[in-house]
């Protein structure tokens, strides 16, 4: 029988410290836009703060990667998440003292976003290091469960805590949920692979790095392959589960802010429970079968969603969907750190995190686009891509070539 990892120390201060982090980083952004709207009026300001964050997040996201493989994966994680502890630290002591100013919020939006370009890859790749592989699937399944929880409760939390405490107290909160999360992440003792010898020679710079974990990446056509579902089922699924969602509402149903609330609750939920089967998984074989299956029935649930007429239709179809992404997340990753080389992990941990993020800003903006034709043709469109994902996974021979 496998133990759980939750009876590693190492393991429960790494999940308690990334949840409180993923936590507050998501509190971050949204209490950041609620305060530069409030400040400014203006959502051409609210943009140029969030794309300040999401840019050097994207650009910076392969460095954080092989920064991960060259220096011990904890003091990464641990450096990246107390740079944005201190960062919001001071965003809270400019909020007391009245001296804050947008270009203050654009210059810690860059430096938030680059150092989660370094924690988030460091996480991923921390879990391969500190546990056995057969004790991975339950492991990520904790992480991706956390994470799901947050998205859940964090989106209501933060207008409770401003609405009753006042945005100052609450960047306050943050901060300290922040500092929490860093010390427990700090709290990760000494682990033989994490002090090992890295192999990287002196001469390679951080782009020779990068290059060779793309090129390690692309000569293994299973982990291509997987990285390449992974972007693709996030391409068609972002926007139309975000921005589809909400013309729903106010298309078809009351156009209430409460109906929207109920929809978006679905897929978190769903992914939750996809996440706890996940963790009753004793191995991972090859993801391949689940990343296909999973493509078809997002495919054939994305154009179901074209032609709902029924609130309660809506929640279901959107809660299996986020059902089977909650547990594919888990196989896939799990899969793809088994079978990544250690001195490798950071790389191909910050490629998942780049191909799970990178399309996100086209997602929304074909979304719009499509929305402004047919809302029935933008989910036509989505489950359309998804089912020709899911052929082209149907037809490859990238893990029979990798098993072979």
């Amino acid at each position: 029988m496998v133990q759980s990892p939750l009876r590693s120390s190492n393991f429960r201060w790494l999940w308690l410290g990334q949840t409180l982090i993923f936590g507050g980083a998501e509190f971050w952004f949204i209490a950041l836009t609620w305060l530069v709207l409030q400040q400014t009026n203006s959502g051409l300001a609210v943009g140029t703060v969030l794309i300040a964050a999401a840019v050097p997040r994207g650009i910076f996201m392969l460095v954080g990667g092989a920064i991960s493989d060259r220096l011990p994966t904890n003091y990464v994680a641990t450096l990246a998440a107390w740079v944005n502890t201190i960062l919001i630290g001071a965003i809270t002591l400019l909020l007391i003292f009245d001296a804050l100013e947008l270009k203050y919020l654009i210059i810690s939006a860059i430096i938030f976003g680059s150092c989660e370009a370094l924690l988030y890859p460091a996480v991923l790749a921390l879990l391969p290091q500190m546990i056995k592989k057969s004790q991975l699937v339950e492991a990520n399944a904790w992480i991706q469960s956390s994470e799901q929880l947050c998205d859940v409760i964090v989106p209501a939390s933060v207008g409770l805590v401003i609405g009753t405490l006042g945005v100052k107290l609450a960047f306050a909160i943050n901060t300290f949920a922040f500092a929490f999360g860093s010390l427990f992440i700090g709290q990760i003792g000494t682990i033989p692979n994490l002090l090992r010898s890295q192999t990287t020679s002196a001469k390679q710079t951080l782009k020779d790095e990068i290059m060779i974990g793309l090129h390690y990446a692309w000569q293994q056509p299973a982990i291509r392959l997987s990285l390449f579902l992974l972007a693709m089922i996030n391409f068609a699924m972002l926007g139309p589960l975000i921005v589809g969602v909400a013309a729903l509402v106010n298309l078809r149903f009351d156009g209430s802010a409460t109906t929207f609330g109920y929809l978006q609750s679905a897929y978190g939920i769903g992914s939750l429970v996809g996440a706890f089967l996940a963790s009753q998984l004793s191995e991972v074989k090859t993801p391949k079968t689940s990343l296909t299956v999973l493509s078809y029935g997002l495919g054939v649930g994305l154009i179901i969603l074209g032609f709902t007429q029924t609130v309660w239709m809506t929640w279901g179809v959107i809660a299996l969907m986020g059902i089977g992404c909650g547990l594919v997340t888990v196989v896939g990753i799990t899969w793809i750190q088994q079978n990544t080389a250690a001195q490798m992990q950071g790389r191909i941990m910050s490629l998942v995190m780049f191909a799970a993020a990178s399309l996100d800003p086209f997602s929304q903006a074909i979304t719009g686009v499509l929305l402004e034709v047919s809302i029935t043709g933008l989910y036509l469109a989505a489950g359309a891509t998804m089912l020709l994902t899911a052929l082209i996974s149907s037809i490859s021979q990238e893990y029979a070539k990798s098993d072979g």
